[in-house]
């Protein structure tokens, strides 16, 4: 079997996944306005996690197709990413203290650049979400190097070995990333940096927690075609940062609001 047809395999089963997920959703939100005692809810619960999930195992199916195509789309248009770097951080560490992480996020109040927000998004969830499974405690620095935006995501976990660095980016620091093989998040990420231009590296020490930093031209660009904003895939009316750490995050997150 060609591995295109594999390709267009994946892609038609995550559209068909989204009908179902589409449908769970909806029944979600009906539930939700019968679940009045602790056990309804504890059940919605559940099921809202569950959904959140697949949610997120989805889009990342659909992001590796999209990143994995020889002209990678990327929507560029002019962002803040002072505002955008706060804002994401403020709904990440409401939801990771709940799961006895703390997120700290330092940087410039306003940082205009032209890039692919949403992609900008996903890498900075895929960073910090690769920092809460190792530590308890992440820190996210936005800082402006001449014509880049520098993004620097540290954690206080364990470290890995120099041969666990060289086997998750392939090589060596400074080497690409499997991220088609492995789809671990810091290659993701690199992927992302480097198509609006930029690079990643990622430095570590046993007993020092890992530190990822991501370089991105504030011009943007790099070899990905200039198409017109589409639409963000669908998160069935959930946050992008709750359906993002939903693998890290304990069901009482997603219990219906009063």
């Amino acid at each position: 079997m060609e591995w295109d047809s594999v390709e267009v395999g994946a892609a038609r089963a995550a559209a068909e996944l989204r009908v179902q997920l589409a449908q769970m959703t909806a029944a979600s939100q009906v539930l939700e306005r019968c679940a009045w005692d602790e056990k309804s809810k504890g059940y919605l619960a559940a099921m809202n996690q569950g959904i959140c999930r697949m949610l997120r195992i989805v889009g990342r199916m659909e992001l590796g197709e999209r990143l994995g195509m020889e002209t990678p789309r990327l929507n560029l248009a002019a962002a803040d990413l002072g505002a955008l770097t706060a804002d994401l951080g403020a709904r990440m560490e409401g939801l990771l203290e709940r799961a006895g992480v703390m997120l700290t996020v330092d940087g410039p109040e306003h940082l205009p650049a032209r890039v692919d927000g949403e992609l900008v998004r996903q890498m900075l969830l895929e960073l910090v979400s690769n920092g809460a499974k190792a530590g308890k405690q992440v820190t996210v620095r936005l800082e402006r190097d001449r014509d880049n935006a520098v993004f620097t995501v540290e954690d206080n976990g364990p470290g890995v070995t120099q041969e666990q660095l060289a086997s998750l980016f392939g090589g060596g620091q400074e080497e690409r990333p499997d991220w088609k093989q492995s789809g671990n998040g810091v290659a993701i990420a690199r992927r992302i940096a480097v198509l609006h231009g930029g690079t990643l590296v990622a430095r570590c020490a046993p007993g020092k927690g890992l530190k990822v930093t991501a370089s991105i031209p504030l011009g943007a660009g790099g070899d990905g075609r200039l198409e017109s904003p589409q639409g963000e895939w669908d998160r069935g009316g959930f946050d992008e940062a709750l359906v993002g750490l939903s693998h890290l995050l304990p069901v009482g997150v997603f219990a219906p609001v009063e």
